[in-house]
């Protein structure tokens, strides 16, 4: 093997490592999103935004194992194995992309659908006090547009040092409403979606590109040894 193919080959190396980071990244912020939402899957309004998470994860899983496959491709320089990398890449590429631009295109209705969700919790507190309270204690919220939606007794759930059951108006006037909480929450993470799916996008269009390359010049290594 040439020095040229071998430099080409450790640059495909880091290439791959740089994937496996991505689909890290992805599973992790997945994982965030769904720990964050399956508390409260008994209501109806959280198939939207659960299966943008779901999403996220499932495509940070593929990724990782792809990657792995396009390193094992590359350091046994099969050029099936690599072709086959290559159009797994080119699938999850249209795949992430058309997440993205449904995020890009949809964000207000996930988050409304979202805002339902508090709504549906709130008009529940009264038979299924836990969901609130799990709602207020996850994002450090109070009420449904703010500590006065209590009155004069807030619950437990609004503070993080209760004292009988009950929290202070000292303790609970610096809390946001939950719809306010909710709407930074996914203010914060519709960002990450868009601008951190682009970044992994064009990292997997060029290891596509590379992939492509490599399998190619690999092929044509092999053929040039059998004559």
């Amino acid at each position: 093997m040439d020095t040229h193919f071998k430099s080409y080959l450790i640059e495909k190396y880091w290439e791959k490592w740089l994937e496996v980071i991505c689909g890290i990244l992805l599973i992790t912020f997945g994982s965030i999103m769904v720990s964050t939402i399956k508390d409260f899957s008994g209501v109806g309004e959280t198939f939207t935004a659960n299966s943008v998470a779901i999403i996220i994860l499932v495509l940070g899983c593929v990724v990782f194992l792809v990657a792995f496959m396009g390193c094992c491709g590359a350091i046994r320089e099969n050029a099936c194995a690599l072709t086959s990398y290559s159009v797994v890449m080119l699938v999850l590429l249209v795949s992430q992309l058309a997440l993205i631009i449904y995020v890009w295109v949809d964000h207000v209705q996930i988050q409304q659908s979202l805002e339902k969700i508090v709504q549906t919790i709130w008009d529940q507190r009264k038979t299924d006090a836990l969901l609130m309270d799990t709602l207020q204690r996850s994002f450090k919220c109070c009420g449904l547009n703010g500590f006065a939606d209590y009155g004069i007794t807030y619950p437990a759930s609004c503070c993080d040092s209760p004292s009988n059951g009950t929290c202070a108006l000292t303790q609970v006037m610096t809390r946001s409403s939950c719809l306010r909480a909710v709407d930074s929450f996914w203010d914060t993470n519709v960002s990450i979606i868009k601008y951190a799916g682009l970044g992994v996008t064009a990292v997997e269009l060029v290891a596509f590109i590379f992939a492509c390359c490599l399998a190619n010049q690999t092929r044509n290594s092999q053929r040039r040894q059998n004559y």
